[in-house]
């Protein structure tokens, strides 16, 4: 199964930026691609739900803990430095040394979650539901992501409360379109599992592959 999708992806990717049929180079994807590091938080993002969904998806086949931690650690940092890999062959991409250290830094955090429960964990949201990509073809599409470190204090509900704290961060464009501007975001929300937790704790376990997405209301400054 984990096969089937790998391959999507990869047919996605290669039809969204290009084809992987050049020489292998290197680019500096930290200030070199006019997103002010918004590309490097996606990578962290990525690195963190890859790892702790391929793990619970081991753990739900009946593989034990640490085992599915190692197998869905590992199946992350493979499945994401192959996607590098086809960039660096990329003529219209290249390696990003960042994306990578992105990459990794995201599936310790994700295994070190896994090991050490905590109430923080690493989200996304999107500011325009109909410029919402998958994968962002433009410059203008990746700033629609909202990349953020949210923490959910547990207050007299416990594991119930559903509400989280959190703090984002994006890119806009300047009147000219072209220059970036990056933009924190300071929020309140929620996710579908931890709503759905307040009355169906079951039900919210199934739904547990959702937990990325944040549904919030933020406030955002810009950092010049």
């Amino acid at each position: 199964m984990h096969a089937v999708g790998w391959a999507l992806v990869y047919g996605e990717t290669q039809r969204t930026w290009g084809q992987s049929r050049g020489r292998f180079h290197v680019k500096n994807d930290w200030t070199g691609d006019s997103l002010s590091q918004n590309d490097e938080a996606s990578h962290l993002f990525f690195g963190y739900t890859l790892t702790r969904t391929f793990s619970g998806q081991w753990r739900w086949g009946g593989m034990p803990p640490r085992r599915s931690r190692t197998v869905g650690g590992a199946e992350s940092a493979v499945a994401l430095t192959l996607v590098e890999v086809l960039d660096a062959f990329n003529p219209a991409q290249g390696l990003g040394i960042s994306d990578v250290l992105f990459d990794y830094t995201g599936v310790g955090a994700g295994l070190w979650t896994l090991s050490h429960p905590v109430d923080w964990t690493i989200r996304t949201s999107i500011k325009v539901r109909a410029h919402a990509r998958v994968f962002a073809e433009t410059e203008h599409q990746s700033d629609n992501y909202i990349w953020w470190v949210t923490y959910r204090p547990p207050l007299r509900w416990g594991l119930k409360q559903p509400l989280s704290l959190g703090v984002g961060h994006s890119v806009r464009r300047e009147a000219d379109g072209v220059t970036p501007v990056r933009e924190l975001h300071f929020g309140i929300g929620t996710t579908l599992p931890d709503l759905v937790r307040t009355f169906a704790p079951h039900a919210a376990r199934v739904l547990g592959i959702l937990d990325f997405y944040y549904f919030n209301l933020n406030i955002t400054a810009t950092v010049r």
